[in-house]
């Protein structure tokens, strides 16, 4: 399964890859919602499209939500799991197309569940 992390902050970019190489996935990663459209249109478009995008919301030059919208307008099966300490926005996430909305901090076992759901 390839998956795209989405999150600002690189460190828990790398726990995430660490985590989720060590259960067999490969992981790309954007630090912003702009490159994470940008990365998934470029996949999409070599036919390389990901199996799922783990989003942040808070981020610089385009928020998470935003990104969401562009991602499922490209590809409207495209799974995302919103991982965000914002729950204020879950409804709208899940309303908008989000699979799985996931409240930092959350345990291995919660992430490994949402994306084999």
């Amino acid at each position: 399964m390839r998956i795209l992390i989405v999150d600002d902050e690189s460190e828990l970019i790398k726990l995430y890859r660490d985590i989720l190489t060590k259960f067999g996935y490969s992981v790309d990663f954007a630090l912003n919602g702009e490159e994470a459209v940008k990365s998934y249109e470029k996949a999409y478009n070599k036919g390389e499209r990901f199996d799922c995008v783990i989003m942040d919301y808070r981020m610089p030059t385009k928020d998470g939500l935003e990104a969401m919208r562009e991602i499922l307008k490209l590809d409207k099966i495209g799974k995302i799991i919103f991982a965000s300490a914002d729950d204020s926005i879950e409804k709208e996430a899940l309303k908008l197309g989000a699979k799985a909305f996931l409240k930092k901090p959350f345990g291995i076992d919660t992430l490994i569940g949402a994306l084999r759901a």
